[in-house]
């Protein structure tokens, strides 16, 4: 990789206030309660009622857990940590860096279970690899998502191997890949990536994956992920190889 990528490498203060001294201290329950308004009742006449998205907002974070999984990577040197998403029952997309080298794959998905790898292939060119496992995985993604300059997207994984997390921004813009080491167009996001995010989800405002999140810029500190039109042309242009070995990439 080039000097100028990274993969993913990458207090308040609270005030009291004093108030006027009281001769005793106010009770501890008001001896009245406030009687509830009810929709008909004239307090609630003129209020402008609002319907806030909260089971959108809940659909979208439970179907972004179900298609994302934490990849472990065993290798020669140690343990490797990323991120990938279900693309049907058996097969999961992530990063080639994720799964190179590797002496054994394990992937942990967001209902508890851990499942063995059968095969792994990485993309000849770009930093891309698929994975079938053992055992079905949850839910498959929508691969049908889109992400233009300005869009709202989401990075979805397990930076550091930790807990699930979403991490929302914009999409920057669709710069050429060149300079990053992938033959095609790349998406520079404002959403923050860390070590571990590799190989999740990019998703756009509907939940539908747009990307896939592999790296930051070091001179700016943004998110890079491949559009998912980059990762069809990869693959149809020089296909899959076989996981590198220990020490390769």
């Amino acid at each position: 990789m080039l000097g100028r990528l990274t993969l993913l490498l990458a207090c308040g203060t609270v005030a009291a206030g004093c108030g006027a001294l009281v001769e005793a201290p106010p009770r501890a329950t008001p001896a009245q309660q406030a009687p509830a308004v009810t929709p008909d009742a004239p307090a609630a006449k003129g209020i402008v009622r609002v319907e806030l998205p909260t089971l959108n907002r809940d659909s979208f974070t439970r179907r972004a857990a179900q298609i994302t999984v934490r990849v472990r990577n065993l290798t020669c040197q140690g343990v490797a940590r990323g991120s990938g998403f279900a693309i049907d029952q058996h097969t999961l997309v992530t990063n080639r860096h994720v799964v190179a080298g590797a002496d054994r794959l394990e992937v942990n998905t967001a209902d508890g279970r851990t499942l063995n790898v059968s095969t792994a292939r990485v993309g000849v060119l770009g930093d891309v690899a698929f994975v079938t496992v053992d055992g079905a995985l949850p839910v498959s993604a929508d691969l049908s998502g889109t992400a233009t300059q300005g869009s709202d997207i989401a990075a979805v994984g397990y930076p550091l191997g930790g807990p699930f997390t979403i991490t929302r921004g914009v999409v920057i813009d669709r710069v050429d890949g060149f300079d990053f080491s992938v033959p095609g167009d790349i998406l520079r996001i404002s959403a923050q990536v860390q070590p571990g995010n590799s190989g999740g989800p990019l998703l756009d405002r509907t939940g539908n994956v747009a990307g896939v999140v592999y790296a930051i810029e070091i001179a700016t500190g943004l998110g890079l992920a491949i559009p998912m039109d980059t990762v069809n042309a990869l693959i149809d242009d020089a296909g899959f190889e076989a996981v590198p070995a220990c020490g390769q990439e």
